[in-house]
């Protein structure tokens, strides 16, 4: 999947995977997890996703965005005045908790992002082919330390029966990509309406799932 289907997704404003209210996971389950040193989450392929306000409610928050126009609606949308700059291969849009840095994520670095508590993906592995999401995965994992951990949402439904994106991701296929990091299964929801963001899906089932991974100490 190139660069410039998602460009012309936000020219075209073709963003039914854009969801207009907080993810329930987050609400239900992510501050009953928190601790008092955790202070940085990373949102990869943030889109301009509401989740971030939140999360900046709690700790300051760096979103990576292939998209402008959705770095800027972000912040007009939510009425946050920013700052714009560009520094290095990146368009830094900044305000007091929350930092977008506009390019290619295969190209950031671990010192552009800094020591992250949290990495937090709702619609960034799902959003990729089966063919990407290991590389994907791969360059995420250069984000981790010790005290890194994963707050991953994913999709499950027949693929047969829906050509993405979304692509869904399973348990097995989770357990694949992380095979040697720590992987804790959390939760499960059903969309019984088969309601996902602003798409209608015509699928036998529909489901969401969230784990927290980390990596395995070492020896």
């Amino acid at each position: 999947m190139e660069n410039s289907f998602w460009h012309k997704c936000w020219e075209r404003n073709m963003l039914g995977f854009h969801q207009h209210v907080v993810h329930p996971f987050l609400t239900q389950y992510f501050e009953k997890m928190l601790v008092s040193t955790d202070k940085h989450v990373f949102v990869p392929l943030c889109g301009k996703t509401l989740d971030m306000s939140y999360l900046a409610r709690l700790m300051k928050v760096t979103g990576n965005e292939l998209s402008a126009i959705a770095c800027k609606d972000f912040f007009v949308e939510n009425n946050l005045p920013f700052k714009q700059q560009k520094l290095g291969e990146y368009e830094h849009y900044t305000c007091r908790q929350l930092t977008l840095l506009q390019g290619d994520y295969f190209k950031l670095t671990p010192d552009l992002i800094g020591n992250l508590d949290w990495i937090y993906d709702r619609a960034a592995l799902i959003a990729l082919p089966k063919v990407m999401q290991q590389k994907y995965v791969e360059h995420l994992k250069t984000f981790f330390s010790s005290q890194t951990r994963l707050f991953l949402v994913t999709v499950e439904f027949p693929q047969a029966q829906l050509s993405g994106p979304p692509f869904a991701v399973t348990e097995a296929d989770v357990n694949s990509l992380f095979s040697d990091f720590n992987i804790e299964y959390i939760a499960t929801h059903e969309i019984k309406d088969k309601q996902f963001a602003q798409r209608q899906f015509d699928v036998d089932y529909l489901l969401e799932k969230l784990y927290v991974i980390s990596r395995k100490d070492k020896t």
